[in-house]
């Protein structure tokens, strides 16, 4: 490097960095403690930095901490860079993805942005298959249409983990646990986010694809089986829930 390049790396401070990812779909609980396995800092200092909703008031003046708006990526850090810079780089880094494109679409769809915010982090945690997000967003835009709920079984495990209660297996109990994020009791969207959504989601639910479906099963292999009634459903369910346990 020559005198001058070595002079401009030290004023940019791109002296010693290390890097930090954070891949879609983490709520902030389990963003802090990658931050903290990573050796940048204690998970308690990540949360409280989180708690800083003025960072976002502007588009969501609603918001009580950042859950949904730190935007999953890599990111180079400074060796002494703290958690309030962390933060506010993730969530200039979701303010630029949410372009005013993608709010215009959410808008024109009766979203505010924490709707929006919240509807992706819902698509985002239940698939990461680029060819199903739009159709899993129009599940859940036709069944907001109509007043059908959510049941949605990663808000009960957001809502159980906000509460201590989640042991790692979701049970038919855990679906009656009293809680405004649980959609099986309570219909309409969560009260916020239950994770960061990446680009993808946030572009799925913007603009869903044209389907009639209201439900949808896991076919055990990353995939889902969609149907636009429930006695489609249930033979749905019956062959990739009932009948592989059978055998």
């Amino acid at each position: 490097m020559t005198p001058a390049e070595v002079v401009d790396r030290i004023a940019r401070g791109d002296v010693y960095v290390r890097s930090i990812t954070f891949r879609e779909g983490l709520t902030i609980r389990q963003m802090a403690e990658l931050f903290e396995a990573k050796g940048f800092g204690a998970a308690a200092e990540f949360v409280a930095a989180t708690r800083d909703a003025s960072l976002v008031r502007e588009i969501d003046p609603e918001a009580r901490d950042l859950e949904g708006y730190l935007f999953p990526e890599t990111y180079a850090l400074p060796r002494r860079a703290t958690a309030e810079q962390l933060i506010g780089r993730m969530v200039a880094a979701f303010e630029k993805t949410l372009t005013p494109e993608l709010r215009a679409q959410a808008a024109e769809r009766g979203l505010s942005v924490r709707e929006f915010v919240t509807l992706s982090s819902i698509v985002e945690k239940e698939t990461g298959r680029a060819d199903e997000r739009g159709m899993v967003a129009a599940v859940y835009s036709n069944r907001l249409k109509i007043g059908m709920g959510l049941q949605c079984d990663p808000t009960v495990i957001y809502a159980l983990e906000r509460a201590g209660r989640y042991t790692g297996n979701l049970t038919r109990e855990d679906l009656k646990f009293h809680s405004p994020y649980n959609t099986y009791r309570y219909a309409g969207l969560p009260p916020g986010p239950i994770a960061s959504p990446g680009r993808a989601s946030l572009e799925a639910v913007a603009r869903p694809a044209d389907v009639p479906y209201l439900y949808f099963v896991s076919r055990n292999d990353g995939s889902h089986a969609f149907a636009s009634t429930l006695e489609e459903h249930n033979r749905n369910v019956f062959e990739y829930q009932v009948k592989p346990f059978r055998r």
